[in-house]
């Protein structure tokens, strides 16, 4: 049954009549969203911003009150669930989003031009109902603020508050929580004044409470008090404020910190608790705080200085008089974010988020393990020349077999002909033991392989003294390293086991063929390692990184290198030239946008941990945090740049991203930060 909406005036007494009868007897017809089923009805508000616009909803009557706390519900389900499976996406509100939005809406526009938050990293951010507030930071030019900025989430706009009273200082990386209609701020820092200069950075201890409905800042200065400083993490619990660790200062000297204090909003004072035992969290700042109930909150990550970035997690309980602290064990560990001191966390429900780097490293930079299996031939011989990289090993049907004819300067293998159920030479030679066939047995196998590379090497050692005969060059020769330390047998016995189809060679020739031969059998350090390496043999370390494990550049290949870099500079100087003597009016030209078909790889990725154990506390499971497997290293559709201090807080089924610095910019002059919002929701669903 659905009702008409008709006014009363229109003398339609079929208020409970059904839809058809309703249009068939009111004229003009009108179409009411009350003819919709709530499927279809819960679909569209999906569309409305979920804060002010959804709750005016609710106010209609009672069938949309009962669809928006629907909707409410099912999109928080919906969050946590794409939180687990990694099915979200992420929008982006920035300068030119509110510049389209005001274009579109020419009846709410003022003329005068929308306010915009400046770039800033480091600063403070909370949420309380349908606004998000923003305190201070740092800037793009070694600055602070000390600003209060107030974001609109239902019509996505800035504003900043005409607010009265005493001010706080310039600051950032202080902390500001949310108690009834206040905002609690306490500590930061800020940049040293220029004049005089060489001046340390300065750390506040001061307190300020915020009043949102009388937009003023009231300033309370209690004794004790903590001691100055920033990077720390506050949470509320009932009417008291928690603060843990930080950047302090303590007898004139910067140190890092594991203290905690408690400040009762209510009377404004500070206080110490009282711990049992010595088991405490090692000093940090910069760490991840979230609230799990009035008795308990959780510590995640951190840093302790240079080198000192932790993944830990602790757990405090606030429940008896004396507090203890636990720590807490975490698993999946290889799928957690590492960097949690400079990248922002948020609680969601049962879930963890944190928004950092991603993982994802390259093959490069990983150790390569060491290989002790024997391997049939050996790599090709090398050149002298422009840093010619050694050949690959050629395939086991292109090596040369001791019972195969012996092949002239210049000429290749023949392929041999493959039949269905036919083996290659070396699998004829060797057999397959696995699929049938005679196999020898591992040590009669190991020497026969050995020997075999030994008759190789003097084959190519022969056709290498006959090509110096012939081009009179013997200055573009190096030594090749082999694995003959375990053959038995005199040189003389694996001479005689080359092909009789080998060109015959002088005697001095003969001679240094088998000096060779003792230079590749004394070079091999497998088993001796105390012997001496010759000095033109290349060292490689099986222990050693791969980008860094590559044989040096010969003297005429750093020739050319220098030539190149040479004619690039006078390119460079030339196109420089050009430049200033051009004509002042030419514009310069615009750098074209990259592909979009690029991938960017310096985005945010998310990683998610449950929490759920630690909420629930079973007496039989041993609580912890499990790190929650990504897909696609975290990185979503439409991520953000690589940002680090920026904040991260909960909406109402989204997560809100705001601000931060390029890691890559802190050491210019001007930093390259940013004012832009990511949202990061659900993809709404097609019924």
């Amino acid at each position: 049954m659905a009702t008409c909406n008709r006014n009363l005036s229109d003398n339609c007494d079929n208020v409970t009549t059904t839809t058809t009868t309703c249009l068939t007897k009111c004229a003009p017809p009108t179409v009411s969203l009350n003819v919709l089923p709530d499927e279809i009805l819960e679909f569209i508000f999906t569309y409305l911003p979920p804060y002010g616009d959804l709750e005016h909803c609710s106010l209609v009557c009672k069938r949309w009150q009962l669809i928006v706390k629907n909707l409410v519900r099912r999109s928080q389900l919906n969050l946590e669930k794409g939180l687990a499976d990694f099915r979200l996406r992420w929008e982006i509100y920035s300068q030119q989003t509110a510049a389209s939005l005001e274009a579109n809406n020419p009846r709410q526009s003022t003329g005068a031009p929308l306010p915009i938050i400046a770039g800033r990293f480091a600063h403070s951010t909370v949420r309380l109902g349908n606004s998000m507030y923003v305190f201070g930071g740092g800037s793009s030019s070694d600055t602070t603020f000390n600003d209060l900025w107030r974001f609109d989430l239902t019509h996505m706009r800035w504003s900043r508050p005409l607010a009265t009273g005493t001010y706080p200082s310039p600051k950032g990386s202080a902390s500001m929580v949310a108690w009834r209609d206040k905002l609690v701020l306490f500590g930061g820092w800020r940049y040293p004044s220029l004049h005089p200069p060489y001046q340390p950075w300065c750390l506040f201890d001061e307190l300020h409470y915020y009043d949102l409905v009388k937009d003023r800042w009231l300033a309370r200065n209690s004794l004790p008090c903590p001691p100055p400083m920033a990077g720390h993490s506050a949470t509320v619990h009932g009417n008291c404020m928690i603060v843990f660790g930080g950047y302090q200062i303590k007898d004139d000297i910067n140190v890092n910190s594991n203290d905690t204090w408690v400040l009762d909003l209510e009377e404004q004072r500070w206080w110490q608790p009282i711990f049992v035992g010595n088991t405490r969290p090692a000093p940090r700042y910069g760490q991840i705080q979230v609230e799990l109930d009035k008795h308990h909150l959780l510590i995640v990550g951190g840093c302790g200085g240079a080198n000192r970035v932790y993944t830990d997690a602790w757990l405090l309980d606030m429940s008896r008089d004396a507090w203890s602290w636990k720590q807490v064990n975490v698993r999946n560990k290889h799928f957690g974010a590492v960097h949690m001191w400079c990248n922002p966390g948020c609680r969601v429900n049962n879930f963890l988020v944190v928004v950092g780097p991603s993982p994802k490293m390259p093959l490069d930079f990983q150790i390569m393990k060491q290989s002790r299996v024997p391997v049939v031939g050996g790599s090709a011989l090398r050149f002298g020349g422009l840093g010619q990289a050694p050949a690959p090993p050629p395939p086991l049907y292109q090596q040369q077999h001791p019972l195969q004819p012996q092949l002239r300067p210049g000429q290749r293998a023949p392929l041999p002909e493959r039949r269905p159920g036919a083996l290659l030479p070396d699998q004829q030679h060797r057999g397959n033991g696995r699929f049938g066939g005679a196999a020898l047995p591992p040590q009669e196998q190991y020497l026969a392989n050995r020997r075999a590379i030994l008759d190789q090497n003097m084959q190519q050692a022969q056709q290498f003294m006959h090509n110096n005969n012939v081009n009179n060059n013997n200055n573009n020769y190096q030594p090749r390293s082999g694995r003959l330390s375990d053959l038995h047998s005199p040189p003389a016995a694996a001479s005689a086991a080359a092909p009789a189809a080998a060109p015959a060679a002088a005697d001095g020739d003969a001679d240094a063929a088998q000096r060779l031969q003792r230079n590749l059998a004394l070079r091999c350090r497998d088993n001796e390692p105390l012997l001496p390496k010759r000095f033109d043999e290349h060292y490689e370390d099986p222990f050693r990184m791969a980008a860094f494990n590559v044989p040096g550049r010969s003297r005429s290949a750093s020739r050319d290198h220098s030539e190149r870099i040479r004619r690039m500079e006078e390119k460079m100087n030339a196109i420089r030239n050009s430049r200033r003597s051009a004509p002042a009016h030419v514009e310069p030209q615009k750098l074209r946008a990259p592909s979009p078909k690029r991938v960017r790889c310096n985005v945010q990725s998310l990683f998610v941990c449950d929490i759920s154990s630690l909420l629930q506390r079973d007496a039989n499971n041993e609580p912890g945090l499990d790190w929650v497997e990504y897909k696609n290293f975290g990185v979503l559709s439409g991520a953000p740049d690589r940002l680090i201090l920026s904040s991260l807080i909960a909406g109402n089924g989204e997560l809100i991203l705001f601000g931060g610095v390029h890691k890559e910019t802190l050491t210019d002059i001007t930093h390259h930060v940013s004012n832009s919002i990511h949202f990061l929701s659900v993809p709404r669903d097609i019924i």
